[in-house]
């Protein structure tokens, strides 16, 4: 007797040797694809898996964008599957934002060395400032004459700093917010939509003022100096709705949260500077 037609196309799971009769498998989940004669369809399977396009990146950047506090409202209150996983947006907002930054990045930037350390000859540099100041100075013209490696290592750094500034405010709103009764991770989930918001809304402007300044470079000016302002305003909003905070009380919270946030970058990029100096 011969086999029904169901089971007959039965086949067996090439991750975990399960028995299937559909397009995934029940046991592990993993679709039944031979990327040997479909390989478009296993190139959109891992980009739908590495960046969930099924519509969730469009509309979560726009609510992060436009909505201020509305993502992490509903994703504290459990609402997580219709949104983007906090962390891969972080990611994919870290991504290509330092990928425009180190764009911007020219060694013409780099200002020239000062006469006093590059043209003096070394035995006025060392009566002037002693063995320690001429080979700093020596050092700081090597770094100016050729700054790649200073660069590379400025932009492996920095999106360290970056990623360490989570946590970090987090602690700052753990505390403001104690009384609350939100535990620390949930601080992490605010801090890391926060800093989603500023990394996306910086590349945004910044990328449409390069647009409009290849044609205009005032007009590509004022978009950056006018829209530039909803960093100031956007913690505001957030804070008044995810805490439930009257206006006067979330306008002076995110001050605060901004002067804490704004010296640990300072520090951090200061801190940076002299690793990728002393390192590179």
């Amino acid at each position: 007797m011969s086999a029904p037609d169901s089971l007959s196309a039965t086949t067996r799971c090439l991750n975990c040797n399960a028995e299937i009769n559909s397009e995934y498998c029940p046991s592990c989940g993993q679709r039944d694809l031979d990327f040997k004669k479909d390989w478009r369809g296993l190139v959109g399977e891992y980009a739908s898996s590495f960046l969930n396009i099924d519509g969730k990146v469009p509309q979560g950047i726009i609510r992060l964008l436009f909505l201020p506090g509305a993502m992490t409202a509903a994703f504290l209150d459990g609402k997580r599957a219709s949104q983007m996983p906090p962390l891969r947006l972080y990611l994919f907002a870290s991504l290509i934002f330092f990928l425009w930054f180190n764009s911007q990045q020219d060694a013409d930037l780099v200002a020239p060395p000062s006469l006093a350390a590059a043209d003096a000859p070394p035995s006025e540099q060392t009566l002037s400032s002693g063995n320690s100041g001429a080979a700093l100075a020596a050092k700081m013209q090597e770094k100016f004459e050729s700054p790649e490696a200073f660069l590379a290592t400025f932009n492996t750094w920095l999106p360290r700093v970056f990623l360490l500034g989570v946590p970090i405010l987090a602690l700052a709103t753990r505390l403001v917010f104690r009384k609350r009764g939100y535990v620390y991770l949930e601080h992490v989930i605010i801090s890391m939509h926060l800093q989603t918001f500023l990394l996306l809304w910086v590349f945004l402007v910044g990328f449409g003022s390069d647009l409009i300044s290849v044609a205009s470079p005032e007009i590509g000016n004022l978009f950056w100096s006018v829209f530039i302002w909803w960093i100031q305003l956007y913690p505001v909003f957030a804070l008044r709705r995810i805490f439930d905070l009257t206006w006067t009380k979330a306008l002076f919270t995110a001050l605060f949260l901004e002067f804490i946030f704004f010296v640990m970058l300072a520090a951090g990029v200061s801190l940076v500077l002299l690793i990728s100096f002393f390192w590179a």
